[in-house]
Formats: C-alpha cells, sequence, structure tokens
C-alpha cells in the first residue's frame, strides 16, 4: 500500500456505499441488547415509528448487528439472511449487486436503460443502477428493508420493495471508532470513524476505509497473457491498459471515505454529507455446470450417447491439450484448468446529500432532501468457457448521473398524522457495450493486442456476428415527478386500538433512450424510443392492537417499475410499464417482557404486463437478447416468519424462514412484434427422441399443439419462473455474551440456507417452431439455479479497557465454515448440441470460499 493508498484508507475523503433502505427486526448481537431491535426507530413510513408499531413487513438490522454477523455489503446478505430479500452479484463481483424481494426481481439489472424492481436508497436518495450497490459500508447506523410495494412514499420503481441504508449522523462529541483486520487470501482491511467536538455550533463526522484481497481462484500463468493489450473499440470511453492478463481471478481493491457535517439553526436542522469511493474488481472465474447424465431434455444424451459414468472432461479439444472439468460441487475449486483471460471492473461512486428539517410548529414538520450522485462502470470479464478454441467476452462502460429533490410536510397530533410530498427525478445514462471472442489457447505478441494466432488484431478477436466489432453505444434520459400523500386516522372507539392508513402518489415519468452506433458502426439514423407513464397508485392499510405488544394489520397497495429499452436488444424498441398489485396480512407480537417477538407476514400479488427478458437466439449468439411484457400475469404467494428471544441475560437467538409460491407460465413470443401469447394447447414429453437428439431421450421436452405451430411459424414457446423464487429460505442465528477478564466474551453464529432458484435467466424449457410453421422443435436447456447453504463465526473478547475512555476489542471469524459450494449468478451455456458438445452446461459464478481472518477494534 502506497502513501496515497494509505491515506485514502485511514484519511479522510470519501466513501459511499448502499445507504437507505427499510426495516423488519431482528435481534441485535448479545452485546449490544441493552435494549432489542425492536425498540430501534425506523423511517419505514418517512416518519420516525418504532419498529413492531409499524404495520408492514419490514425488517431492520443496526450496525452492530451488521458487523456481528459479518455484512460488509449488500452482496453479504445473500437468500435467507433477511426474510423476503435476496441479493447476489453482477458478474462475480462484490461491488455490483442485484436485489430480489418476495421473489420478484430483475433478471438483468446490469443494464443503464431498464429500471429495477426493488428501490435502493441511501439516507432518502434513489439509487438506480445497481453498479456500485455493493461497496463497503462505513457508518450505517441500520440497514431497513421494507417489503411490497412501496410506491406511495417511496416512488418509482418500488414495486417489490425498498432497501434503505441510514448513516450514522455527527454526534458532536469527540468519539472514534477504528479497525483494522487481517484475512486468508492476502486480505487486510482499514476502517474508521472520528467525530469531533462541536464547533461553532457545527458538529462534524469523517470516516474512511480501504480494503484489499487477492483472487479466492489461482489462474495458470503465461507469458502470452503478459504485456498485452485487449481490443477496445476506437469509440469505447474507456481502453484497455497494457499488462498482466493472466492474473487470479475475484481479487479487489477498494478505498474511500465520508464527510458529514450537521448543524442546528434554532428550528431548523441542515445535514450534508459526501462520499467518495472507488473500487477494482477483478472477475470471477467461470465454472462450468454439467446437465446431470441421465436422459431428459436436460441433457438428452444423458446415459445414451455419453457413458453412464459421465463425460471425464468438458473440453477435449485439440487432443485434450485444454481440458476444463465440471463443477464437483463437494469441493471448492482452488484454480483454473489452463491460463484464462482475467479482466476487471472500475467502479467509482460519488454522491452529495443535503437534508433541510425545519420544526415549523409542535406538530408540523417540513422537509427538503436535495441528491446529487455520479457512478461510473466500466470493464468487462470472460463469460463463460467454450469447447471450441475461442471464448466469448463482454465489456461495458456505464455513467449513471442522478439528481433529485424531494419536499416533504409532516403533520402529526394526537390520533391522526399526514405527510405530503412532491419529488423530482433526473438521470442521465450513457451505456456502452462490447463483445467478441478470446481463446482458450492465448497466442499474443507482446505489447500487441492480444488475438488468437497472432492474427490481426481485429476481425479474429471480435465476434464472427458483428464483424466490425460488437460495440454499441447508447444514451437514456429519465424525468419523473410525483406527488404523494399518505395519512393514518386512529377513530375514538374499541379504545382507540384501530389505525387506518390510506396512501396515494400520482407519478409522471418519461425516459427517452436512443443508439448512435451499433455492431461497431455508426448509425446513419439514431435509433429512438420512448417510455411514458402517468398513473396513480393507491395503498391502504388497517391496523388493530390487540394489547399493547400484540398488533395485527391488513393491506393492500400497487406499485410499477417504469419502461425502457434493452441494450442487448438488436431493435432496441421500447417496452411497456408493469403493475404489480399486492394483499399482505400480518402478525405482530412481543411477549415475556418483549423478550420474544415473534412476527408473521402472508402475502400474494399479481404482476401485470411484466417485463421480460430473454436470449433471443442463444445457441447462436448469447449476446443477443430483448425484453417484452408479458401477457399472462406473474403470481406469487407465500409467508414469512420472523422470530427473536433473550433465552436468559447473555443469551439470544433469532431467525427467520420465508415459504414462496410462484406460478410457471407457458407462452408463447412472436420474434417480429415481441409480442407474448397463450397457446391453445401443450404437453410434456413423457419419453423419446428429439430434433436435437435423434439418438436421445427428451423426456420433459415442451410439445406443441399442431395448430399452435401452424399459427405462429418461427414462434418460441417458453416456461417462464419467477426471479429470486426460493421455495424455502431462512437463517438462524445465536449470540452469547458474558464477562470474561479482561473484557466482555462476545459468540457468534449463524446459519443461512436456501431451496434452488432461479436468478438471471428465468425460463428452464423452449420449444422454436420452424419458419414454415411446419415443426417445432425443443431446445436442451440446463439451468439448475443457484442456492446458498453457508455457516459463519465470530468470537471475541470486547471492551477491553486499554486507557480512560478508550476500549479495545480483538475477534476471530469465520465466514462459509465448511467451505460449500454455492453457485452464485449461474446462466445456461452451450445448449446446441453436438459431437464436441454432446450434453447442455450452465456457466456459474460461485459465491465466496471458505474466508477467516482477525480484527483489532479500538473506540473512545
Amino acid at each position: 500500500m502506497n502513501k496515497y493508498e494509505l491515506l485514502a484508507a485511514v484519511g479522510i475523503f470519501a466513501i459511499a456505499a448502499p445507504q437507505y433502505a427499510a426495516a423488519q427486526e431482528t435481534t441485535a448481537p448479545a452485546e449490544a441488547q441493552a435494549g432489542n431491535d425492536s425498540d430501534i426507530v425506523v423511517t419505514a413510513t418517512r416518519r420516525e415509528q418504532r419498529l413492531q408499531e409499524v404495520p408492514l413487513a419490514v425488517t431492520a438490522l443496526s450496525g452492530d448487528t451488521l458487523r456481528t454477523r459479518g455484512i460488509d455489503n449488500l452482496n453479504d446478505i445473500g437468500p435467507g439472511k433477511i426474510a423476503g430479500l435476496t441479493s447476489y452479484p453482477l458478474n462475480g463481483t462484490e461491488t455490483g449487486v442485484a436485489l430480489q424481494m418476495r421473489g420478484y426481481g430483475t433478471s438483468d439489472a446490469s443494464q443503464g436503460t431498464q429500471d429495477n424492481a426493488v428501490a435502493f436508497y441511501i439516507d432518502g436518495i434513489n439509487i438506480p443502477r445497481a453498479q456500485g450497490g455493493a461497496l463497503d459500508l462505513v457508518t450505517p447506523e441500520r440497514i431497513e428493508v421494507l417489503r411490497g410495494p412501496q410506491g406511495q412514499l417511496f416512488g418509482r420503481n418500488a414495486e417489490a420493495g425498498v432497501v434503505q441504508i441510514v448513516s450514522r449522523r455527527p454526534s458532536g462529541q469527540l468519539n472514534g471508532d477504528f479497525r483494522a483486520g487481517i484475512g486468508n487470501f492476502d486480505a487486510y482491511e482499514l476502517k474508521g470513524r472520528l467525530d469531533l467536538p462541536e464547533m461553532a455550533g457545527f458538529r462534524v463526522q469523517l470516516s474512511g476505509m480501504y480494503r484489499k484481497r487477492g483472487g479466492y481462484f489461482s489462474n495458470v500463468k503465461s507469458a502470452l497473457l503478459e504485456n498485452i493489450t485487449p481490443v477496445s473499440s476506437p469509440f469505447s470511453s474507456f481502453h484497455w491498459k497494457t499488462g498482466n492478463y493472466d492474473k487470479d481471478f475475484r481479487r479487489l481493491k477498494t478505498y474511500g471515505g465520508r464527510v458529514a457535517v450537521e448543524r442546528d439553526f434554532g428550528d431548523l436542522n441542515v445535514f450534508y454529507a459526501y462520499d467518495n469511493v472507488w473500487a477494482k474488481d477483478d472477475q470471477a472465474f467461470p465454472q462450468i455446470l454439467v446437465s446431470p447424465n441421465t436422459g431428459t431434455i436436460e441433457n438428452p444424451n444423458g446415459g445414451i450417447t455419453i457413458p453412464a459414468s459421465g463425460p471425464a472432461s468438458i473440453f477435449t479439444t485439440y487432443g485434450a491439450r485444454f481440458q476444463q472439468f465440471p463443477l464437483d460441487l463437494d469441493k471448492y475449486p482452488e484454480r483454473a484448468p489452463f491460463a484464462i483471460p482475467s479482466l476487471y471492473f472500475i467502479t467509482k461512486n460519488r454522491g452529495h446529500v443535503l437534508n433541510l428539517s425545519y420544526g415549523a410548529s409542535d406538530t408540523l414538520t417540513l422537509k427538503s432532501i436535495t441528491g446529487l450522485r455520479r457512478s461510473i462502470n466500466y470493464g468487462g470479464a470472460v463469460t463463460s468457457l467454450a469447447t471450441s478454441t475461442v471464448q466469448p467476452w463482454a465489456s461495458n462502460y456505464l455513467d449513471s448521473k442522478v439528481f433529485s429533490q424531494e419536499l416533504q410536510a409532516i403533520y402529526t397530533v394526537s390520533n391522526f398524522n399526514i405527510t405530503v410530498g412532491g419529488i423530482y427525478f433526473h438521470e442521465d445514462v450513457r451505456d456502452e457495450r462490447d463483445s467478441g471472442f478470446s481463446t482458450n489457447c492465448p497466442a499474443g505478441v507482446p505489447g500487441a493486442p492480444c488475438t488468437p494466432n497472432g492474427g490481426p488484431s481485429r476481425a479474429p478477436y471480435y465476434s464472427p456476428f458483428a464483424p466490425n466489432g460488437g460495440f454499441t453505444r447508447q444514451f437514456s434520459k429519465t424525468n419523473a415527478y410525483a406527488a404523494y400523500g399518505q395519512a393514518s386516522w386512529t377513530p375514538p372507539v374499541l379504545d382507540e386500538r384501530i389505525e387506518l392508513t390510506a396512501g396515494l402518489r400520482y407519478s409522471d415519468d418519461t425516459k427517452r433512450a436512443r443508439r448512435d452506433i451499433s455492431n461497431g458502426v455508426v448509425l446513419p439514423t439514431q435509433l429512438r424510443n420512448e417510455a411514458q407513464e402517468r398513473r396513480v397508485d393507491p395503498a391502504f392499510t388497517a391496523k388493530l392492537k390487540l394489547t399493547d405488544d400484540i398488533n395485527t394489520y391488513v393491506r393492500y397497495a400497487s406499485g410499477f417499475r417504469d419502461g425502457g429499452a434493452n441494450v442487448r436488444s438488436q431493435t432496441f424498441t421500447a417496452y411497456d410499464t408493469e403493475v404489480l398489485k399486492s394483499w399482505e396480512i400480518g402478525f405482530k407480537s412481543q411477549w415475556l417482557d418483549r423478550r420474544v417477538t415473534f412476527n408473521i407476514a402472508a402475502f400474494k400479488y399479481k404482476v401485470e404486463d411484466q417485463q421480460q427478458s430473454i436470449q433471443t437466439n442463444p445457441s447462436i449468439n448469447p449476446s443477443i437478447s430483448d425484453t417484452f411484457n408479458v401477457s399472462i400475469p406473474y403470481k406469487a404467494k407465500g409467508l414469512e416468519v420472523e422470530l427473536s428471544a433473550r433465552i436468559i441475560p447473555g443469551l439470544s437467538i433469532s431467525a427467520n424462514y420465508t415459504y414462496l409460491d410462484a406460478n410457471k407460465r407457458i407462452i408463447g413470443i412472436d420474434p417480429a412484434t415481441l409480442k407474448t401469447f397463450k397457446p391453445s394447447s401443450t404437453s410434456t414429453l413423457a419419453s423419446g427422441p428429439c430434433p436435437a437428439a435423434p439418438n436421445g431421450n427428451c423426456a420433459g421436452a415442451l410439445i406443441i399443439s399442431p395448430a399452435d405451430i401452424a399459427a405462429h411459424p418461427n414462434s418460441t414457446f417458453l416456461e417462464l419462473l419467477g426471479i429470486g423464487a426460493a421455495r424455502h429460505a431462512g437463517s438462524v442465528s445465536v449470540d452469547f455474551s458474558q464477562p470474561v477478564a479482561p473484557g466482555v466474551l462476545n459468540i457468534h453464529f449463524d446459519w443461512t440456507r436456501s431451496s434452488n432458484m432461479i436468478c438471471c435467466a428465468p425460463y428452464r424449457r423452449a420449444t422454436i417452431v420452424n419458419a414454415t410453421g411446419t415443426a417445432a422443435s425443443p431446445s436442451p436447456r440446463y439451468n439448475p439455479g443457484v442456492f446458498t447453504n453457508r455457516i459463519n463465526t465470530r468470537v471475541g473478547i470486547s471492551k477491553i479497557p486499554l486507557s480512560d475512555g478508550v476500549q479495545g476489542e480483538i475477534s476471530f471469524w469465520v465466514k462459509n465454515l465448511l467451505n460449500h459450494v454455492d453457485p452464485g449468478q449461474l446462466f445456461p451455456a452451450g445448449n446446441a448440441l453436438n459431437v464436441a458438445q454432446p450434453y447442455p452446461q450452465a456457466a456459474t459464478y460461485l459465491q465466496p470460499p471458505r474466508t477467516m481472518g482477525g480484527e483489532f477494534r479500538i473506540q473512545f
């Protein structure tokens, strides 16, 4: 670490990570349990309320809980750790995150012209892009997670829920919290927060971080990948540097800081914060999963043309000179099978927040929330491995500039409160994409572009499907206006145990996009599209307080997600808005002097005109996809249970469980219009061959009726699945705290597990009709989904007296204790069967292996 990095780490300058969400309840670590997390005050309804009093399914994790559970960023949450919430990393990196709630989300969260179904906030400011959404948290006071539509108060694209991060405010007293840690994979980190004494009424807080880690997977070193320059389009906003591209996979380096200032001017409170963070995230290694060796549509040749023992290796190109063995889910892989180009992503995030709060009277508060943020992400990755001498790569450059201004008025009296407001949101996005081929056996010239066999730098390196290169460039501009109101009334009946809440939001959103370069060629006429929406979304909640510690509620709400365009589409046409309508009934309770908290919520919802992205022709060009609105609604229902208990002084447990049942829809798609329709009749093949495997067994294939085949030539028929819809997910955690000289012994254990779910590619079965409408061919496809099964633990001694007012803490932690192999992001790949590849495959980026380390902390 050079002196500049050290300065950025311990110094003062700027980090921002994910920070503005919503809340539901979880137990704080034993050390922090003077109270209970149910006593946390949250802003899920845009006004301060005790967590248990909020008539919503909402979970809150305090800053101490986040640290104890090893949650450094949103990707550490994963499926199951918080009821109803799922997260997975983009492209296997740590700095980008895709969020899904209650089995609904976005299948391709990386695009700058599409919006996400789960809204993400930092200190009241909407963060619309997934890139950089998982940067390290430095000074979180809490994370709040609100499930279900929240559009009435949080606005656009909050149809599935909201995650908001609330930062710690300056205290105005001299205090600090500094940490240094080391770990395996050559990891080390520094984090610090310093609150300065109040000066002239100003309260100032400075925080910073630095973290670095080596790769999780070793690459094979090769001179052919050293001192080379990967090819870049002349139109690209970034160009690869000359260097060594045989580095290990999943290396990380990030640093940044945050400055927060707060002052009261009588009844006016002014809060300002600036954050800045930089990260370099090396790509993950794409592992290959081979379909089960049984005769089904997932592997029609399994057990027939492939030996019963299964394939010895995936790749046998050039007489088995280069081999990739199938992923063994019982053993975490340690290295690549041969030298593979290792690319990287750079993320730069910075932002300003200005919050004004004026107490106009004892009953009226006026607020202004202003945000200005810019996020830049660029880089690329080898996206999967192929059976030929080439393998696909993809790169992107995304620049998002966001400005938002919100005004609020909150009026509160004894039995009535109302929040009204208006907001303006503006975003400018520049989104560039490129794709091409690398090679399994690179042969480059030192100092020259990396190309196969030392050939010309462009034609062999770029995809043959785009001889001028795969580069596309598009721009998107969003202007959104909204007015909202939400009122709660406690009528003077039944001892004022009933609370009625109604909300309404008017939205006027316009998103305009244009493309000026396609496949490396400047278009003579730019492609333009527009998505516009004007609508009103209501919400209604009825809450009944059975006792002071037990209440129940029922809630209806609707939300929407703006239309947009798909940057991977060849036509770049707009798709329309989707709408989610939800019912929820909940029961919240505390028992035994609030030592036990038990909450349960049941929900059901449907999504009309669902936005769905699929690969248009994955066997020919997997980089092309389109987004369309599905005419058949997506429906889901489920149950969320949360329990926390302080068993005895110093011992607490918490658990959550989510059950989800989502419908599977069979649809047809017209490729010319991208319109969907419901087939008149379909069936499932019990056994027998299909055109893709004439000597195999395609059991389970989707069979289309002769009438649909004749009526819909060139159409594709799919079985659509839910995104992030694990049928079962949950976690259990135990915290123990006991005074032991010279301080307090703290032990934490948590176990998180989920069943299989689809994260990215939303269908398993597909059948394609030929151009003449005379035959339909089932497409072999392997899409097993992803899952989580991880145990984390932490042991330490805190409150070690070092000097007057100064305490120390030393702790040791392990994540993924059993080194479980968990896929984190998965895409079907290599499904065009041939002699070299007789079985379908899937490419996956794995969740991290077992990591461990120690940490020393000083507080004063």
